[in-house]
C-alpha cells in the first residue's frame, strides 16, 4: 500500500517545467534582489525593416509578461529614444545610461526589456530565433538575459508545442497543437511563452 502511494504522488506531482536544449537563460543575483513594478518593453530589433514582424513578436512578449503577473509591462509610445537604445544593444554590450535614466524616469520603469529577432521563417516547418534581456534602470546592468532558436522541424520542439498547446489552449480546437505550426502570430506567442517562463 505504501508503495502504492509513493507511485501515485510521484505521478501527481509536477516535475520543473522543461525548456528547449536551445534555450539559453542567465539571473544574476540582482534579478532576484531588484524590486521590479514595471517594466518598459522596448519593440524587437530585426535586421529586415519588417515593421509587421517587429509588432508580431512584441506584441507576443508583452502578452505572455504580462501572464506572468509579476509586473506590470508597458511599451514606449512611438518611436524615439527608446528604438535608439534599443539598436544594436547585443552587439554594442553597453547601452547610454542617459538613456536609460530618461526612459526610467518617462516610464517609471524599474527595467527595460530589450530584444532582438535571429531568426524568422514564417512558413512551415515555422523557425523563431530570439535573444532578450533586462536591464535594471537602478544600476543600468543586464540582470536577466535569455536566447533561443526554436525550429519546429525538431521534435524536442514539436514536444514543446504539444505541451503548451495542452496548457493553454482548449482541447477541442479544430486543428488541435498543429495550428501552432502554421501561424507565426501563434509560434510567436509559443516562442515567447517559453522564454518568459525562465
Amino acid at each position: 500500500i505504501l508503495l502504492g502511494c509513493l507511485f501515485v504522488a510521484i505521478g501527481c506531482s509536477s516535475g520543473p517545467p522543461q525548456y528547449s536544449s536551445s534555450l539559453n537563460y542567465s539571473k544574476t543575483d540582482a534579478f532576484h534582489e531588484t524590486p521590479i513594478h514595471r517594466v518598459l518593453l522596448l519593440p524587437f530589433e530585426y535586421d529586415v525593416d519588417r515593421d509587421a514582424i517587429i509588432d508580431e513578436v512584441t506584441e507576443a512578449f508583452a502578452v505572455e509578461l504580462r501572464k506572468l503577473g509579476r509586473f506590470e509591462v508597458v511599451l514606449p509610445e512611438g518611436n524615439g529614444a527608446a528604438i535608439s537604445l534599443n539598436h544594436g544593444i547585443w552587439s554594442r554590450g553597453t547601452v547610454d545610461l542617459d538613456t536609460i535614466l530618461a526612459l526610467r524616469k518617462r516610464y517609471e520603469a524599474d527595467a527595460i526589456i530589450f530584444g532582438s529577432i535571429t531568426h524568422y521563417r514564417p512558413y512551415e516547418p515555422m523557425l523563431l530565433g530570439v535573444k532578450v534581456g533586462m536591464i535594471s534602470t537602478d544600476t543600468g546592468l543586464v540582470i536577466w538575459s535569455a536566447d533561443g532558436v526554436f525550429d519546429s522541424n525538431e521534435n524536442e520542439v514539436a514536444e514543446l508545442v504539444k505541451q503548451y498547446f495542452e496548457n493553454t489552449h482548449q482541447k477541442n480546437a479544430l486543428y488541435g497543437w498543429k495550428l501552432i505550426l502554421v501561424s507565426m502570430r501563434r509560434y510567436s506567442q509559443f516562442v515567447a511563452n517559453q522564454i518568459t517562463q525562465t
